[in-house]
């Protein structure tokens, strides 16, 4: 078995768990900026159900979407993360 330097380790995330964070934090940032979830599809250039799903944790988004749901929600890629970096 190949054996990892000292400074790596495996990270264990439950995916659901995350997810569901992630579209919660989505979702927020979505109504602060006043925007409805079809609004958000439009500018993403997606259908409405797939925001909803990312909002539900349903649906796991490609690095691509992620950069343009941030894009279209005026916030930082730091920012949406944010609260995923303690």
């Amino acid at each position: 078995m190949e054996q990892r330097p000292p400074s790596l380790h495996t990270v264990r995330v439950k995916n659901e768990d995350f997810l569901k964070q992630f579209g919660q934090r989505m979702a927020e940032v979505r109504k602060l900026g006043g925007l409805t979830q079809e609004q958000l599809a439009d500018v993403v250039e997606v259908h409405r159900t797939y925001i909803g799903f990312i909002e539900q944790g349903k649906r796991n988004p490609s690095v691509v979407n992620i950069y343009k749901i941030s894009k279209a929600l005026k916030i930082s890629l730091k920012e949406l993360f944010s609260p995923f970096n303690k």
